[in-house]
């Protein structure tokens, strides 16, 4: 599985079922690694008298470095992982692999700056409970745009559906 997301990089080949077998799995794994963390600090919070504020404090004085190079590291091997699967489904569909990677760089680029991302914001409400204490809460999402989103299913669509060989000089020996 590691030879897969970080070994062959330059003759490496993957057919579409695998590919989207390799895609899913890489998914999945970064999920249970964010959902363990998340577990992981709600237990702790449960079993260290249950004030959240405290134990996030705590967490972030003793493990606060940890924690950032474990997550630097964690995006890293998953976005290297990530490129060495589409780069060999790309030249198993038999296109250059700098190229194309590249012109789709290029493009997402151009669409991000044509069409930006915008943000949506949730606005702050307040709770008077019994005690008269004040609960606000606030939220702020930034999402992509749809034609953005449109490229990138197009793209994962078209490396899950063009077979292999498909633009691989037909005339060479």
């Amino acid at each position: 599985m590691f030879n897969i997301y970080f070994g062959n990089w330059g003759d490496g080949k993957l057919q579409r079922l695998p590919y989207l077998g390799y895609y899913v799995l890489l998914m999945v794994l970064v999920m249970l690694i964010l959902f363990g963390g998340i577990f992981a600090i709600g237990a702790t919070e449960t079993m260290m008298s249950g004030n959240l504020a405290d134990i996030q404090q705590l967490l972030t004085n003793k493990l606060g470095f940890v924690a950032l190079f474990g997550i630097i590291i964690l995006f890293f091997a998953v976005f290297i992982g990530q490129v060495n699967i589409f780069a060999k489904r790309i030249r198993d569909m038999g296109l250059p692999v700098l190229w194309t990677i590249t012109a789709i760089v290029i493009v997402s680029i151009v669409l991000n700056v044509i069409f930006p991302p915008h943000e949506v914001a949730i606005s702050a409400a307040s709770v008077q409970t019994a005690n008269s204490s004040v609960t606000t809460m606030a939220a702020h999402s930034t999402s992509s745009s749809m034609v953005t989103q449109a490229f990138d299913m197009f793209v994962f669509l078209c490396l899950l559906f063009i077979p292999s060989n498909t633009f691989r000089n037909k005339n060479r020996y």
